[in-house]
C-alpha cells in the first residue's frame, strides 16, 4: 500500500460445494467476476489446480475466456497459468486470443509449478522443459524475435504475435521474485499458501527490480487466504469446515468442500497427521472474521510487506455465502472507490 490505498483484486480457485452440481462452481465464477466489477475489484484471476475434486480451477485460459466475455471493463487473467503443463506456442496462441479479444484487459499470470501431485504432473506433460526455456520462447513467439537460425523463427504464432497481454511472474520463494525483478515485470506472490514468505519474497523482488519498458517502478501483488462473515464466529465456522474439508481431501478422502453442519457432525474422518499440519500451517495465515477484521487484517498486511495490491483467495462452503465474503469485505474496505475501469499494472 505504498500511495495508502487500499488495492484489492480476486484469486478464483473455483472451490466445489458440497450438494450442488459441478456447473454451479462456474456459474458462480462468472457472478463473482460480475461482483468484482461493480465493487470496485483491481482485477480477476483463476487459479491453475489438477486432481483436486475440491478445486475446478483446471483450465484457467477457458474460463478467463468465459468471464471475460461476461464482464466489460474488469482486468481479467490467469493466476497462474502454469507454464509447464503447456507448450509455448500453444499459450501464446490461447492468451493472444483473449487479448485480441478483449485489448487491455488480459493478464497472463505464469506460474513454475504443475499445481499437481507428482503422477498428475506426468500425465499433464511428461515431457517437461525448464521453465526458463519455456518463458523465454514464449516472449519470442509474443515478440516474433526469435535469433536467426532458430528452427522455431519461422512460425507465425496466429493469433498471439504482437498481442501480448500484460505478463506477470507469479512465485513462493526467490526464484521468480528475482527473475521478475531484472526484467522489470510486475510479481504476484503467493501468500494464500506461503504467508510465512511473503515479506522476504517482496523484499527480494524490490531489490532486484530494473525499470523496464513493462515499469518504470516495481509492482507486487500478494494473495492472501480470506473469509468475511457478518461475525468472526461466523467467518471461522466456514474456515474450521474447509480446514476440514482439506486435510480429509489431502488425507485420502478426496470430495467437495463440506459445509460447517457436515464437517461438525463428523468432524474425524481421515486425518493424516503430516497433511493436518500442512493444512494447519497453510490456513494460520489467513484472515478470518467480521468485517472489521478482516479490514484491519488486510490493512496490515499491505503496510508489512509494502504490496501494492492484495488478491483475496476465498475457499469456503455455499456460493451464495462466498459471494456474500467478497462483497462484505468490499463494503469494509473499497467503499468509495471508483468501479474498475481496466487500471493496474
Amino acid at each position: 500500500m505504498p500511495d495508502g490505498r487500499l488495492r484489492l483484486s480476486i484469486l478464483d480457485h473455483t472451490p466445489v460445494s458440497s450438494g450442488s452440481p459441478l456447473g454451479d462452481a462456474f456459474w458462480h465464477s462468472t457472478k463473482l467476476a460480475q461482483l468484482a466489477e461493480r465493487t470496485g475489484y483491481e482485477r480477476y484471476w483463476v487459479a491453475e489446480h489438477h486432481n483436486m475434486p475440491w478445486l475446478a480451477s483446471s483450465t484457467p485460459a477457458v474460463l478467463a475466456a468465459h468471464v471475460a466475455a461476461q464482464t466489460s471493463t474488469l482486468r481479467v487473467g490467469t493466476g497462474g497459468l502454469m507454464l509447464s503443463n503447456y507448450s509455448p506456442l500453444s499459450t501464446v496462441e490461447q492468451m493472444g486470443l483473449l487479448e485480441v479479444l478483449h485489448p487491455g484487459r488480459i493478464d497472463l499470470g505464469l506460474g513454475r509449478s504443475s499445481g499437481a501431485n507428482e503422477i498428475t504432473t506426468h500425465a499433464l506433460q511428461p515431457n517437461r522443459k525448464e521453465f526458463g526455456q519455456s518463458f523465454a520462447e514464449l516472449l519470442a513467439f509474443f515478440r516474433g524475435d526469435f535469433p536467426d537460425g532458430h528452427p522455431y523463427g519461422s512460425i507465425i504464432a496466429t493469433p498471439g504475435r504482437d498481442n501480448m497481454p500484460a505478463i506477470w511472474l507469479l512465485g513462493s520463494g526467490s526464484y521468480s521474485a528475482q527473475l521478475a525483478g531484472s526484467l522489470g515485470l510486475p510479481f504476484a506472490h503467493g501468500g494464500h499458501f506461503v504467508g510465512s514468505n511473503s515479506v522476504q519474497a517482496i523484499e527480494t523482488y524490490h531489490q532486484a527490480f530494473r525499470p523496464s519498458e513493462t515499469l518504470e517502478e516495481p509492482y507486487v501483488v500478494v494473495s492472501v487466504g480470506a473469509i468475511c462473515m457478518e461475525t468472526d464466529e461466523l467467518a471461522q465456522r466456514y474456515h474450521n469446515a474447509a480446514r476440514i474439508s482439506m486435510v480429509r481431501a489431502m488425507s485420502g478422502e478426496p470430495g467437495p468442500l463440506l459445509s460447517p453442519e457436515e464437517s461438525e457432525a463428523n468432524p474425524d474422518g481421515p486425518r493424516a497427521p503430516g497433511q493436518d499440519d500442512y493444512v494447519s500451517e497453510v490456513l494460520s495465515h489467513h484472515i478470518v472474521g467480521s468485517p472489521t477484521t478482516v479490514k484491519a487484517g488486510l490493512e496490515d498486511l499491505a503496510k508489512r510487506t509494502g504490496a501494492n495490491e492484495i488478491m483475496i483467495a476465498t475457499i469456503m462452503h455455499g456460493y451464495e455465502n462466498r459471494l456474500r465474503s467478497y462483497e462484505l469485505t468490499a463494503e469494509a474496505c473499497l467503499a468509495g472507490n471508483p468501479a474498475q475501469a481496466g487500471v493496474g499494472a
